[in-house]
């Protein structure tokens, strides 16, 4: 009864759920993380926002967008350990954390279970806005703004990206792919992206399919190869790939990451992807959040917030 009981509570929250309050969970503690809200399209949305006091006010800053899973929290995201967060004070950017409507993004799926989109709850339009409110008090250095997300906060980023890509310099989208049906997207073809999702993802399956849980399905989701293949070609960029390992740092943990660096795309654009061999639903140097039954490995041979800092870093609108 209690085990059936943990998997119930487990299923509601596991897609996206690196970033659920949980037993065991590390996350990052910072001071300057404080809440906020604003009413956009007669709902009242909230976000925490972290300003390290690193932060040169003088000087334009960048921006970091960070999305969480679906089931999951803002102030949990921008304690993520093992997330971008960690770095802002070291390399002086800001991070918005925004939240979802009953903790999900409307991200095409049209689940009916989720409020967000069971309503077509405007996410996009909330976003853009969140980020000039953000202009109106910080100087922002709008060749600098940069969207990551999770799982439904990665399906989020990859939506944002089709629907408003100027607005970005680069994204990040972790152990998320694109759904098979109801995506309105004219892949955009000067964008620089990354892409990180494990092999043996149980939810977000490697080779797609539906997104189940437990017994639940969430719609269904296309090969992570394909999708790769969608924006590779959108953007003009050379069919075959750099391919190189990363160090095997803990052996242990049955993991290996590979890097793939697509060239000569558009304008300066690039496709960046960290495949994950043997990694489950997790984001890797993150925690371990749930049984390796339910959700598979997490890595601990590299640091994602790392690797797509990174890659932000060398990205701008210019």
């Amino acid at each position: 009864m209690a085990n059936s009981l943990l998997k119930r509570r487990i299923g509601r929250f596991v897609l996206g759920a690196v970033i659920l309050t949980c037993a065991g969970c590390a996350v990052m503690e910072d001071a300057s993380i404080t809440q906020h809200s604003m009413l956009y399209d007669n709902l009242e949305r909230t976000y925490h926002l972290l300003v390290p006091d690193s932060l040169n006010t003088e000087e334009p800053a960048p921006l970091v967008i960070a999305l969480h899973g679906g089931g999951g929290k803002s102030l949990h995201m921008c304690r993520l350990a093992g997330g971008i967060t960690e770095l802002a004070s070291e390399e002086s950017f800001l991070v918005v954390c925004p939240q979802g409507i009953e903790q999900h993004w409307n991200d095409w799926r049209s689940v009916e279970e989720y409020r967000a989109q069971r309503d077509d709850v405007d996410d996009v339009g909330f976003i853009l806005a969140l980020i000039d409110r953000l202009n109106e008090t910080y100087n922002l250095d709008r060749d600098r703004v940069y969207i990551t997300g999770n799982s439904n906060g990665g399906m989020m980023t990859l939506r944002m990206m089709c629907e408003s890509p100027d607005t970005f310099a680069a994204a990040a989208a972790l152990i998320a792919s694109m759904p098979i049906d109801g995506v309105d997207c004219p892949i955009p073809d000067q964008v620089s992206i990354l892409f990180m999702n494990g092999t043996e993802d149980p939810l977000i399956q490697w080779e797609g399919g539906t997104v189940r849980i437990l017994r639940q399905e969430y719609g269904e989701t296309m090969p992570v190869p394909h999708m790769i293949a969608l924006w590779t070609d959108a953007n003009g960029c050379e069919l075959t790939p750099r391919v190189t390992w990363l160090p095997d740092a803990d052996p242990d943990d049955e993991t290996r990451i590979w890097q793939e660096t697509y060239q000569g795309c558009h304008e300066g654009s690039r496709v960046v992807v960290y495949g994950i061999e043997g990694g489950g639903h997790t984001w890797p140097g993150g925690a371990q959040y749930a049984p390796r039954s339910i959700i598979g490995r997490t890595s601990t041979d590299a640091h994602a917030g790392e690797l797509i800092w990174d890659f932000f870093s060398s990205s701008t609108t210019e």
